[in-house]
């Protein structure tokens, strides 16, 4: 309890403050008697000290000593017994503890030491029973609303009941969750008190701070919501800097409440999202082969037929920078809650488009599905229109949450059941991007070129591919090699139109003839034969690529 509730019992009724009277909103925890000058050594917090100073009679010097460390110590205050071995308090400790608000109180001669001392510990027991009652009473209230099947706006407008004032919750981004509407806070007010807030780094202990307005001072108390994983905050903005203990039990008590639906609520979606997760990772994997399995499942999660859809892997810069994860429980967990905040985050993005997209989560990736038609149009410019889209949605996120994010776009489908290939274009859209170093990219995907094909296959199987074809050259000149391969690149490239090879060549028709037939007669192959020339052409391009 408070110094100055403290001193309308009937032993210290009669004190006189003679020193430090703004520190009577000091705490009082418990009370202890001096008899040794070395008290200084075995002071507590909020400690209430009462003395006849009979143990620095003899050294008044003492006393100044003593104010300034139980001051240092936070102590709730000193009472001291003149008239006896002090006449009176000297003016040196009383402007001591005047320039600290360390409390002073000169005992009344009819009560001793003892009936103090027994006076204010029973009346400080008695406050911690009142405490008590009211906590386990303003518990039972909240939890009683629980019980009940209320939520976290019934408990917001009980506390506001109980204590008078208006209350908020946050959420761990400090994001607005619940106000109360009987005692309804000044949205500017609240502006100002998550702005002051998130300049001193978006967390508070409990207890009162100050919220500077135009207007003027006001104050705001604050309780953390106890949870494993994700904290929120009760603010109860109040008219005093001091603390009321009562007021603060009960948010106390509500936060623990509210910590407890929370958690609650957050099993649900936690286990709703996993058998969300289990459902598309069987489908994307393409584990559900019936288009009419696929409907019958995914409409509970918002997945219908459409006219055509695409496919959009997205991934942050960060996870794929450094993939591998931190051993740390806290690494894995403050991971965890990254992907949570983003999964919600582009949610709400993606709704912004007014499109009915269905969003979930396989690993670190977060795979949208998206009626293209109602996304992007069919003009030619809609490839454009859809980057930009994304890149704004990467601009806000980077910017709020500090996110920086790539996608991949599959080609439109209009069958449920095409759901696996065009994830796998997504993801594939996604990873080429990423082999090509880019940051902050929009892939679309595309069909794969002959050589992009080539380029998947191992260089040494390559190489082996090009040295049989060429098997039968190895006794020739390489000078006649180089200008037979050249030859027969033109060749094949005009369509095996001899005409049109001299003429790109710049050699006589018989020429070509003549080359034609010597690598026949010399190799053994069939340069006009479809199987031969199909050989020839891809060795030729493979030999191309890995030199």
């Amino acid at each position: 309890m408070l110094l100055k509730d403290l001193i309308h019992i009937p032993s210290l009724k009669n004190a006189r403050i003679a020193a430090g009277a703004q520190g009577l909103i000091r705490r009082v925890s418990s009370v202890n008697m001096m008899d040794a000058p070395d008290i200084i050594h075995y002071l507590k917090r909020d400690e209430l000290l009462l003395t006849t100073a009979y143990a620095i009679k003899d050294q008044p010097g003492s006393l100044d000593a003593l104010v300034a460390h139980m001051a240092d110590a936070g102590c709730a205050g000193l009472g001291i017994k003149t008239k006896r071995f002090f006449e009176e308090i000297p003016e040196s400790v009383i402007e001591e503890a005047n320039r600290r608000d360390f409390p002073i109180l000169e005992l009344s001669l009819e009560y001793s030491l003892g009936e103090v001392l027994n006076g204010t510990l029973s009346r400080i027991l008695e406050n911690r029973t009142d405490e008590l009652s009211y906590a386990l009473d303003t518990h039972h209230t909240f939890f009683n609303l629980i019980l009940n099947g209320e939520g976290i706006t019934e408990i917001v407008e009980k506390l506001a009941e109980l204590i008078a004032s208006p209350v908020v919750i946050l959420g761990s981004r400090l994001e607005l969750i619940s106000l109360s509407s009987s005692q309804r806070p000044h949205i500017p007010l609240l502006n100002q008190c998550i702005a002051q807030w998130q300049s001193f780094g978006g967390t508070a202990e409990a207890g009162v701070y100050p919220i500077e307005t135009k207007t003027g001072v006001t104050y705001a108390m604050i309780q953390p919501i106890p949870t494993s994983q994700r904290q929120g905050y009760i603010i109860a903005f109040v008219k005093e800097k001091e603390e009321n203990k009562l007021y603060s039990l009960a948010l106390e008590q509500a936060a623990n409440v509210m910590g407890f639906e929370l958690l609650k609520s957050q099993a649900v979606k936690d286990r709703a999202r996993r058998f969300k997760i289990e459902f598309f990772t069987e489908l994307v994997q393409g584990e559900i082969e019936s288009e009419q399995e696929i409907v019958h499942r995914g409409k509970q999660y918002g997945l219908y037929p459409a006219d055509a859809m695409i496919c959009i892997v997205c991934g942050r810069d960060s996870d794929d920078a450094d993939p591998e994860t931190a051993k740390d429980h806290g690494a894995v967990e403050r991971k965890a809650r990254e992907i949570d905040n983003l999964y919600r985050a582009l949610t709400k993005e993606y709704a912004k488009l007014h499109a009915d997209s269905v969003l979930f989560t396989l690993k670190d990736k977060f795979i949208a599905l998206i009626p293209s038609k109602a996304l992007i149009g069919t003009g030619a410019e809609s490839k454009v229109k859809l980057a930009q889209q994304l890149q704004g949605i990467d601009a806000r996120l980077a910017s709020s949450q500090e996110h920086v994010l790539s996608f991949g776009i599959s080609v439109p489908f209009t069958k449920l059941a095409d759901i696996p290939t065009a994830y796998k274009q997504a993801l594939e859209a996604y990873r080429f991007g990423r082999s090509h170093n880019k940051q902050r990219f929009v892939q679309f995907y595309h069909t794969k070129e002959l050589l992009d094909l080539l380029k998947l296959i191992p260089a040494d199987d390559l190489k082996e591919f090009v040295e049989d074809t060429f098997e039968a050259w190895s006794g020739i000149d390489e000078g006649e090699q180089r200008e037979w391969r050249r030859t027969l690149k033109v060749f094949y490239d005009t369509h095996c139109h001899i005409g049109e090879t001299a003429k790109q060549l710049y050699i006589h028709r018989n020429t070509v003839l003549y080359r034609l037939n010597r690598i026949e007669q010399l190799t053994g192959a069939h340069v006009r034969n479809s199987a031969d020339s199909l050989r020839i052409r891809m060795a030729l391009m493979i030999k191309e690529l890995i030199s």
